[in-house]
């Protein structure tokens, strides 16, 4: 595993590659992510520079296609996946990511999982042209499905039951520890992830103190450690158990955090997960 910075999830998603690299260099870390999309028009010379004069990985982005769009939005998008995974090539970056959202007003449990399987089959085709990975994230919440018609998917086991379902050799999972907890995961079912390759991205953060499990929102969030309200410890043991060695990004959704300065959330966000980072060390 190494040290991620992801200023998009720290709530500075407006910073380009040239202002994130040299900083995260500067703090110590070890690689970093960027918005495929924004960085696109500068082409993979350009991006491969800034990784190279900084000395960072680079690791993990959004599918650029939304999968819970219309069709006929979904259909252009998928259209221009290829240039865009081209360039994500070129670039290094294998890996990719995108959530599944675990409810639907219209569509039952096997209706939801047939559109999912199809849409994802055909996104995933495309990526593994191109030698890159798909990482789906389960969303644990219990308040994200109050109110809602139809549950869907918000366990590992109903992950992993989709992935074997779409069936492509480039499926895997994103994992976060936030999500686990919620999910009601324990440290034994670490033991269900068939490889370290099977974990395409990991996140951290904390949950907010004082609140019960069932009662937490998804977008209120803390850094890594901040409260002890979630298990890092036994994640980070986990992942290392699996042999994960790609990027850990920290994940805090924090409205404090993104008031601070720039330089001041990443250094911020950098000891939180320098605090934690022990538990992975095996």
């Amino acid at each position: 595993m190494y040290k991620g910075f992801s200023a998009g999830l720290i709530g500075f998603g407006d910073k380009s590659l040239a202002e994130v690299a040299p900083l995260a260099k500067s703090l110590g870390y070890e690689g970093v992510d960027f918005d495929l999309i924004a960085e696109y028009k500068n082409g993979a010379s350009y991006v491969r520079e800034q990784l190279e004069k900084n000395d960072l990985k680079v690791g993990g982005f959004a599918l650029p296609v939304d999968i819970h769009g219309d069709e006929r939005k979904y259909a252009e998008e998928l259209k221009a996946l290829p240039k865009y995974c081209e360039f994500a090539r070129d670039t290094g970056n294998l890996r990719c990511i995108m959530w599944v959202i675990p409810f639907s007003d219209t569509l039952d449990y096997s209706e939801n999982f047939e559109f999912h399987r199809k849409r994802f089959s055909e996104c995933a085709c495309v990526l593994e042209e191109y030698g890159i990975r798909l990482g789906l994230e389960f969303i644990g919440p219990k308040t994200l499905r109050e109110g809602h018609k139809y549950e869907f998917i918000h366990t590992l086991d109903g992950l992993l039951e989709l992935n074997t379902a779409i069936g492509r050799p480039n499926m895997g999972i994103l994992m976060d520890t936030f999500h686990w907890d919620l999910a009601g995961q324990k440290p034994e079912d670490f033991k269900k992830i068939p490889n370290k390759d099977y974990i395409v991205l990991a996140h951290i953060n904390d949950a907010v103190a004082g609140v019960p499990l069932d009662e937490q929102q998804d977008m209120v969030r803390e850094l890594p450690g901040a409260t002890g309200v979630l298990n890092i410890e036994a994640y980070m043991k986990g992942l290392a158990s699996v042999g994960y060695d790609g990027p850990v990004y920290a994940e805090p959704f924090s409205e404090a955090l993104k008031k601070l300065p720039f330089q001041q959330a990443a250094e911020k966000t950098k000891a939180a997960i320098d605090g934690v980072w022990k538990f992975g060390e095996m």
